[in-house]
């Protein structure tokens, strides 16, 4: 066995990038709770919010997940009365998906719910701090947008 140390300080510091992920979704969870919504409810409905006639295709892509899965979570919301599936009078096949006015009524308590959570995430961390911690994401994320390899977008194209 070598001498180096596990982890290294970037193995340790991509760990706490999951951890980052696993807490904020947990507490985004419990601020939602009250709305009788998830994390992936509230991103599915932000991207339909501000994009409005999305298709199921289009929120699978953006919010990473398999098109069954968000078929899945729009048929809760429609339940729930904050989405609605809209025909698209082009393609009988694709079903637009938009908001309704339950929605556009809630979206200002939710907003307010979670700017509320992000602030004390960031609580006293200066605004220079979170903007040099943001450019260095972006970069991060240029990086390992760099590193997709052609098969990797093969499958995302798919």
């Amino acid at each position: 066995m070598s001498g180096s140390t596990f982890p290294s300080a970037l193995e340790a510091l991509s760990f706490r990038f999951d951890e980052i992920v696993r807490l904020l979704s947990r507490r985004i969870d419990a601020a939602l709770a009250d709305y009788g919504l998830s994390r992936t409810q509230w991103r599915l409905l932000a991207y339909v919010l501000r994009q409005e006639g999305i298709t199921q295709s289009e929120l699978a892509r953006v919010l990473e997940l398999e098109r069954a899965s968000v078929g899945n979570t729009v048929d809760i919301m429609e339940r729930k009365g904050l989405v609605m599936r809209v025909a698209n009078p082009d393609d009988r096949r694709v079903w637009r998906i938009a908001a309704t006015d339950r929605a556009h009524d809630l979206l200002p308590g939710l907003r307010g719910i979670i700017d509320d959570m992000l602030d004390r995430t960031f609580s006293g961390i200066p605004p220079s701090a979170i903007a040099a911690l943001s450019g260095a994401l972006d970069h991060i994320v240029a990086n390992l947008a760099d590193d997709e390899t052609p098969q990797m977008k093969k499958l995302e194209e798919a």
